[in-house]
């Protein structure tokens, strides 16, 4: 196997100094004057020729820092890195462009510094301003550019030059849906052709999508890395977790609520109290309610949402089933049963809402979260499992294959 990018124990410390002065006073006092921070810390990894791998972590995690020393840009403080075949990179917006000089001269001094010769610039430069669509604007300064214009002039230059690896640090977040689009088939055309990508985003969506395997940067360490799907799952468990520890939201009763929410349970199908369940299964959820008055009149809704990023997967709720209020007593005990839950494997949670009448007050809410959880032999893209079935004509000689869940 032919590996592009080897690191083995690689790591990049910041001196960070209280004033500029103390770096001159440091160099001849020869005491210390500054603090060390240190951005990466040992990573070993190794990307083959051809793999797309993304980059994932929190802002601070040491991502921007990886790249610029794949890049060259910055030298690493210990440790080992080597790279192998051209490289072209779209680090942050505007890096490596003169702020004065047009489009134009941009691209031709961009392409000169990743090692083109005049002849190679001229026969390219067309293509890098074509793929571009800046139209008039490329012979204007780029310090009159918008940010979606740099990332266009940067894009262009950076895939027309046709390196063996291409860096990628958050380029598809400024641009528009058409560029976007045109971006995308290119990483795929680099894809088809075998080159190997290093793609950074918080777009996890990206991320899942057009790479093979992910790294998790956290702390300036290496976390994580292995399946795409797998690790933006885990990543985004973890960024729930860490939103959930900074909004604590207090679960106690509203006891100035005429309704109350006493108690959540989730049960299997025979009654068993459960939070791991397969795809398909009969989720029961038992509710214990206390109202103040037997007038008050009462509707539940009881939602569930995906604990990664808190879409939401469904809802059901008395009101809109055309039941009548609960009404009448002073504790209720309910139970709805979500049959056949067709939700793919990972992590979701559980919100129950008890309102008036009318179904839009809300007298209580309680949340669990995560609730349950869905089995499986791997993460998947979307929520749901649907019954599908594949077919071709007759005189394909693609044989007809079935979806898990055809009849």
């Amino acid at each position: 196997m032919d590996v592009a990018i080897r690191a083995e124990e690689l790591s990049k410390v910041y001196k960070l100094y209280p004033r500029p002065v103390d770096r001159l006073l440091e160099l001849f006092t020869a005491r210390q004057r500054h603090t060390e921070f240190p951005a990466l810390q040992q990573l070993s990894f190794e990307v083959p020729t051809g793999e797309t791998i993304g980059l994932v972590g929190q802002n601070g995690a040491g991502k921007s820092t990886l790249l610029k020393l794949l890049c060259g840009v910055a030298q690493a403080s210990s440790g080992l890195l080597e790279t192998r075949g051209t490289i072209a990179s779209i680090l942050e917006l505007g890096t490596g462009f003169h702020p004065d000089f047009s489009g134009r001269d941009n691209a031709v001094l961009n392409a000169s510094i990743l090692g083109l010769s005049g002849k190679e610039i001229e026969t390219k430069l067309p293509r890098i301003l074509e793929f571009s669509e800046l139209g008039n604007f490329i012979d204007r300064p780029v310090k009159t550019y918008s940010s979606g214009m740099y990332m266009r002039l940067a894009f262009s230059v950076a895939v027309n030059v046709d390196p063996d690896i291409l860096i990628i640090d958050e380029a598809l977040a400024v641009g528009d849906g058409h560029f976007q689009k045109k971006c995308i088939d290119k990483i795929r055309e680099f894809q088809e052709r075998k080159k190997t990508i290093f793609f950074c985003s918080h777009a996890l969506y990206f991320i899942s999508t057009l790479c093979s395997r992910t790294m998790w940067l956290d702390q300036g360490t290496l976390r994580r890395i292995g399946p795409a799907i797998d690790v933006v799952h885990e990543y985004e468990t973890f960024l729930l977790k860490r939103d959930k520890e900074k909004h604590v939201e207090a679960d106690a009763p509203r006891d100035e609520s005429p309704v109350n929410i006493r108690a959540i349970e989730l049960t299997d199908a025979s009654g068993r109290a459960a939070d791991v369940f397969d795809t398909g299964d009969e989720i029961r959820v038992r509710l214990r309610i206390e109202s103040k008055s037997r007038s008050e009149k009462i509707h539940i809704l009881a939602g569930v949402l995906r604990a990664a990023d808190e879409m939401q997967c469904f809802a059901v709720g008395t009101h809109d089933d055309g039941l009548p209020p609960l009404e009448g007593q002073h504790e209720y005990d309910v139970t709805v049963s979500l049959q056949n839950v067709l939700l793919t494997r990972g992590d979701y949670g559980l919100v129950v809402f008890v309102g008036d009448e009318s179904a839009m007050h809300v007298y209580d809410r309680k949340d669990v979260r995560p609730a349950f959880s869905i089995r499986g032999d791997r993460y998947e893209i979307g929520l749901m499992k649907v019954r599908h079935r594949w077919e071709a004509p007759a005189e394909s000689t693609t044989v007809r294959r079935l979806g898990p869940f055809a009849k």
